[in-house]
């Protein structure tokens, strides 16, 4: 198949991305669609513009995230959305084969689900990739290997714990702990011990700047903007990268009680092979710093965060292309 003719794409909670092999990530997006609140059909805006609403809309706007927890949640929306995505990088949409990557958790519905909806936005044809086959395309690695490698994707809607081998899943489990989660720890903590509430933007923005998950002997601090809790006012209040620590320090210690529970329960022949091959993250989440050296403290080994962990999903839907026939036990058209 010409590379003109197919495009990968990564439909997440959060961001949504589209990957040309001649030209790389074309498009990166949050998955997100503001309307008219009485007229669902006009749309407002979407993307980037669209988020930028969060916590700020009028009555008469209504905020539709259409991606759930890495699965479609709203199909009209999601169409909308992705036919003007695919305009934007392909106007001639014919013959063009839409590869896109869907969680390993997700049922034959929501798979079948992701397919229509592709369709439905002007593709001739859809065809869906494990989640965790297509990060590892995207971290380069052999997937046909018969050494076992781990892939961990925290996103935006769940984390995917997976051991991949001979071009298959051997193992997958997924945790609802993710990195929307930290945004509501941080939302939470900050009610709790600082009396002051943000939204879940300003949330984001700590966790972006501020965000760890194990200390490295130095201290940030922030200016948080937000609404004192007795006295209904707007206030400021200056929190720590050891706030935000302390905050997500029960999420991030889920995330490490699955990576355990999975190396305790693959072969022990795949637990070794992780062992040299180190553990792979990708996904939002893994942007936390500090992901690399608590893994080696809580496991003992090494682990490596992909080089563009946002966007290896998509690009590794791309490059399932060419690998088709290898992988077919893992693709569903």
């Amino acid at each position: 198949m010409n590379s003109s003719n197919f495009i990968g794409l990564s439909l997440g909670t959060c961001n949504t991305y589209i990957y040309k092999r001649s030209k790389g990530i074309v498009l990166g997006e949050p998955s997100a669609v503001a309307c008219d609140a009485y007229d669902e059909d006009k749309i407002i805006a979407m993307g980037y513009r669209a988020k930028k609403m969060r916590g700020r809309t009028p009555d008469t706007i209504k905020l539709v995230f259409p991606v759930n927890k890495g699965v479609i949640a709203d199909f009209k929306k999601t169409v909308i959305m992705l036919n003007a995505y695919i305009e934007r990088v392909k106007r001639n949409r014919w013959g063009l084969d839409v590869f896109i990557a869907v969680p390993s958790s997700a049922t034959a519905v929501e798979r079948r689900a992701a397919s229509d909806a592709v369709v439905a936005a002007g593709a001739s044809k859809a065809t869906i990739v494990d989640s965790a086959i297509a990060a590892a395309l995207g971290c380069d690695l052999d997937i046909f290997d018969e050494k076992g490698q781990m892939i961990i994707d925290i996103g935006a809607g769940n984390t995917g714990i997976s051991v991949l081998s001979f071009g298959g899943v051997a193992y997958s489990i997924k945790s609802d702990i993710c990195s929307s989660t930290f945004d509501n720890d941080i939302i939470n903590y900050l009610r709790k011990n600082n009396r002051i509430l943000i939204g879940a933007e300003t949330a984001e923005d700590i966790k972006i700047k501020l965000g760890s998950v194990i200390s490295d002997g130095t201290m940030d601090f922030m200016t948080v903007s937000g609404r004192d809790i007795l006295r209904g006012l707007p206030v400021e209040s200056v929190i720590s990268s050891d706030d935000v620590r302390a905050a997500l320090q029960n999420s991030v210690n889920g995330i490490v009680d699955s990576v355990l529970y999975v190396l305790e329960h693959i072969a022990p022949e795949l637990s070794s092979d992780i062992v040299k091959n180190k553990i792979h993250l990708t996904g939002g989440g893994s942007l936390l710093r500090g992901w690399e050296a608590l893994i080696l403290k809580k496991t003992g080994i090494n682990a490596m965060v992909a080089e563009n962990p946002l966007e290896c999903c998509a690009i590794g839907a791309g490059k399932a292309n060419g690998l088709m026939r290898r992988i077919k036990n893992n693709i569903y058209v």
